[in-house]
């Protein structure tokens, strides 16, 4: 009996694991090997042979068209990333700090944007942005412009959109990490006359690393796959990955161009993310 009850517990891990790792398999892994599978094929009159080529990735390589393409998603995906960063800390460190009573009412403000659909959101970026929006009727009252001022479609436009659309995860993530520093070893350095600067840079923003780096590669992953936000605030001049890979799959129906651009997508932001994590593992290992 005793046998079989460490056998059993031995066991429980693994039973409870199977599940998902069979939704993985089933819903990410079978699908993304097919749609590698499909890269590789050639694409005859919008349906795929059985024939091995690499048409499709010498079609998107040697076209300045798409290249530019390729290099704007992950522009576009560092800059999100960054600002999400940049301005998801100061938030999440008041957040982690205060003791005021309405900690909490502060914190469902902070999350309140995704409350709302990404698309409700980007419409509304629109009608700030666009040449006869709020914005630009402001700046004409101001004096600070003559004419309508035109803000899209444009790049800037799609990393205003997604940044207002990622923050609260840059919130969670970073308040996630500044919740595990003990606040003593702040206090600890201010009294043995540490400046409040010299305390975040030594201390503070050391530990909080893996959060920051965590809220980076979610902003990151997420903005590089966004479709809505490139295609509401973007236009033909300012396509993405994500833009293209509709394009290609649904308008056009070239299966084999489209999963070479899935294909490009996904193994280039899984690359890019283990390398943050290697890296950010690395800085908290040190």
């Amino acid at each position: 009996m005793n046998s079989a009850g460490t056998v059993a517990r031995r066991w429980r891990p693994y039973v409870l694991v199977v599940l998902p790792a069979a939704f993985l398999l089933v819903f990410f892994v079978v699908p993304n090997a097919f749609l590698l599978a499909a890269s590789f094929l050639k694409s005859d009159a919008q349906v795929l042979t059985d024939q091995f080529s690499l048409e499709a990735y010498g079609f998107l390589f040697g076209r300045p068209l798409y290249r530019r393409a390729l290099v704007r998603t992950f522009v576009v995906g560092a800059m999100v990333g960054a600002l999400v960063v940049l301005l998801a800390y100061p938030l999440a460190y008041f957040l982690a700090r205060t003791t005021s009573r309405w900690k909490g009412l502060l914190m469902g403000l902070s999350l309140a944007p995704l409350l709302a659909s990404v698309i409700v959101r980007t419409y509304g970026w629109w009608v700030l942005l666009n040449r006869e929006g709020a914005l630009s009727d402001l700046l004409r009252w101001l004096g600070l412009a003559d004419a309508p001022v035109v803000m899209l479609p444009s790049v800037g436009a799609i990393i205003v959109g997604l940044t207002h659309s990622l923050l609260p995860f840059g919130v969670l993530s970073i308040l996630s990490a500044l919740n595990g520093i003990n606040p003593n070893l702040e206090k600890a350095a201010l009294s043995l006359g540490a400046t409040r600067a010299r305390t975040f840079f030594a201390i503070t923003l050391p530990l909080s690393m893996t959060g920051v780096m965590a809220g980076f590669l979610l902003a990151f992953s997420l903005s590089i796959s966004a479709y809505a936000t490139p295609t509401i605030l973007g236009g033909p001049a300012t396509e993405t990955m994500a833009t293209l890979i509709y394009k290609f799959m649904v308008s056009l129906m070239d299966w084999s161009i489209g999963s070479a651009l899935g294909t490009l997508l996904i193994v280039s932001s899984l690359l890019l993310i283990a390398l943050g994590t290697a890296l950010g593992a690395r800085r908290s290992a040190v």
